[in-house]
């Protein structure tokens, strides 16, 4: 499936809403989305996204057919882990399963790797989450461990699986 990585856009509320209100989502996520969504943190969540100088971070829209299906966020580490990054990254029902995620990481990590400074991008999934593992592995991240009891999130305890790349992986 063809997709393209925007820009965020004021635009894209709309489609933002309609693929963010997904209770899997909300929980699976390692950060904070509300379910059901909300139109006030939707449009501060794009805000950041188009306002974003890009100098710490990338963030994209995942766009199919000229709507928005996921994004993702690599972010860059400071201090002692200025040459790392984390990324995150969505993927709407209906569009999981079918390598688009895969190919984003890939293709978003390459970007990054030449535009910044860094040598390593990290993705940090719950554990019981192993769509996004798979995901994670294919697009050439290796599990490197899990930290046991490492989030809290909804009134509850989750491990967490930590996966790499490496820029000299993408040489």
């Amino acid at each position: 499936m063809e997709y393209t990585l925007e820009k965020w856009q004021a635009g894209y509320l709309d489609d933002f809403m309609e693929r963010m209100d997904d209770p899997h989502l909300s929980d699976a996520m390692c950060e904070f989305f509300p379910y059901p969504m909300d139109t006030a943190y939707a449009g501060e969540y794009i805000r950041e996204r188009m306002f974003n100088s890009e100098e710490k971070q990338m963030c994209r829209a995942i766009m199919v057919d000229g709507k928005v299906i996921g994004g993702i966020d690599i972010i860059l580490g400071e201090g002692v882990y200025s040459k790392n990054a984390e990324l995150s990254i969505w993927i709407s029902k209906g569009y999981r399963g079918k390598g688009i995620g895969s190919a984003v990481m890939n293709d978003c990590c390459r970007i990054c790797f030449e535009r910044y400074d860094i040598v390593r991008v990290e993705g940090h999934p719950f554990s019981v989450n192993k769509e996004a593992a798979a995901a994670l592995e294919r697009a050439g991240f290796i599990h490197e461990g899990t930290i046991h009891s490492g989030i809290f999130k909804n009134g509850y305890v989750h491990d967490y699986e930590v996966f790499a790349k490496l820029k000299e992986q993408t040489d």
